[in-house]
């Protein structure tokens, strides 16, 4: 979905409301991304604003099943004409602050704005970078042991119990660099 700086500038409140509804490719989502979203005219160029919800499906990094995770991102976005903004904004001779409002975003040079591309991003970058089921996380799947034997590397998080057959062989040596009190073989 597309909406040009043109029309936006056509309309009598020179705003747009309207229901997102849309499919994103890309993103591990069950459910289309929706929401209501509000399009107005800004300073040299138009703002974004709204909320949308969907629900993703991700796989937990610990115990690496599946799991549904709701997600609702507020969105708020400025994006101005480059070549109208450096004509409205008289040269500062000094340092000031920073505001919310210097933050924004070049609207692309046909005057479009391509609302999936920001909703996408948004819903990116609002995705969870570590993903855990939540605290009845049963932990680390069970490995299998030299034996054959299935054995649980880790029962809860925190705690570790491990099989002395299901270390890895290449680690045997390292045993040697530890006192032979805390390597927890007896004499």
């Amino acid at each position: 979905m597309k909406i040009g700086l043109g029309e936006l500038r056509a309309l009598p409140k020179g705003r747009i409301n309207f229901d997102y509804n849309e499919t994103l490719e890309g993103l591990d989502a069950v459910k289309p991304v929706v929401g209501e979203l509000s399009v107005s005219l800004a300073t040299a160029g138009m703002r974004l604003r709204g909320q949308v919800k969907t629900l993703l499906k991700l796989a937990c990094h610990r115990c690496l099943k599946p799991y549904f995770q709701a997600l609702t991102v507020d969105i708020d976005e400025r994006f101005v004409n480059l070549v109208e903004f450096a004509d409205s904004q008289a040269p500062e001779t000094r340092d000031r602050e920073l505001q919310k409002d210097d933050f924004f975003e070049a609207l692309p040079e046909d005057g479009f704005l391509d609302i999936s591309d920001v909703v996408y991003q948004a819903v990116t970058l609002a995705t969870p970078v570590y993903c855990s089921c939540g605290e009845e996380c049963p932990g680390t799947p069970e490995t299998e042991s030299r034996s054959g034997s299935l054995s649980d590397v880790s029962s809860k998080p925190g705690e570790k119990k491990l099989d002395e057959k299901s270390i890895d062989p290449r680690w045997n040596n390292l045993k040697s660099l530890l006192p032979k009190n805390t390597s927890g073989e007896e004499s």
